[in-house]
């Protein structure tokens, strides 16, 4: 059976909060986009920056151009019609800001997107982030929804990943699936994360997945890893 799928479009809704002052008033209208009837539950737009400044205005109005939403809404029907199974599955495109004032960590936000994502996933959401600091551009959204499907499906029919060994397998299938490399194949990293496999530590975690200059900044021992991951 196929797997079904629902985009929702939520830019130009985004572009209307983001043209409003930068007032409780604008706060209060992201909470009640965010509880926007989608027929069960709220949309997922907890990572979406409520107050960011005008560069995410320009950044969302840039999308709307691209037509970004078409390209991810395809995308997302191409991804799934590549799955066997019989899942319902429901997508939008979030846009999340790491630039002028940061609202949020990028390690941590792009790790809990990944692999903390119970409460979508358990709904079958795949959401298709794109950072404020990227270069949007088709291939980019396209990859990025390629890995969503594929991250919410493998979760949903396979459960969780906790260690390493198991988030870099899934990394590694995840990449693969969407047709872009991993830096996680590399031999010299896969000899300095061998001791670490086993470990579901988040020190030993995101240090792993992001490097030694990330984890310094979030007070983690250096594990001897030069890689930086986005």
């Amino acid at each position: 059976m196929a797997i079904d799928v629902t985009f929702y479009r939520c830019l130009e809704s985004v572009r209307g909060l983001y043209q409003m002052p930068r007032t409780f008033d604008r706060f209060k209208a992201y909470i009640k986009l965010v509880q926007e009837d989608t027929g069960t539950e709220a949309l997922p737009l907890s990572r979406l920056n409520p107050m960011a400044k005008e560069h995410a205005l320009a950044y969302v109005e840039t999308l709307l151009a691209m037509q970004a939403e078409d390209v991810v809404a395809t995308a997302v029907r191409d991804a799934a019609s590549k799955l066997d199974g019989d899942d319902t599955l429901r997508s939008l495109l979030v846009l999340m800001d790491d630039a002028k004032g940061g609202w949020t960590n990028r390690a941590f936000a792009e790790f809990s997107h990944q692999y903390e994502n119970k409460y979508e996933v358990k709904h079958g959401w795949a959401t298709v982030v794109i950072w404020t600091a990227e270069e949007p551009t088709p291939d980019l959204l396209r990859a990025r929804a390629f890995e969503s499907v594929y991250r919410t499906v493998d979760e949903r029919r396979n459960g969780p990943v906790r260690t390493l060994r198991e988030i870099l397998d899934r990394a590694v299938r995840t990449a693969r699936f969407a047709g872009v490399p991993s830096p996680y194949e590399d031999a010299a990293y896969r000899a300095a994360i061998a001791p670490y496999l086993d470990s579901h530590a988040a020190p030993v975690v995101m240090t792993a997945l992001y490097g030694d200059a990330v984890g310094a900044t979030l007070g983690y021992p250096p594990l001897g890893i030069a890689l930086v991951s986005s």
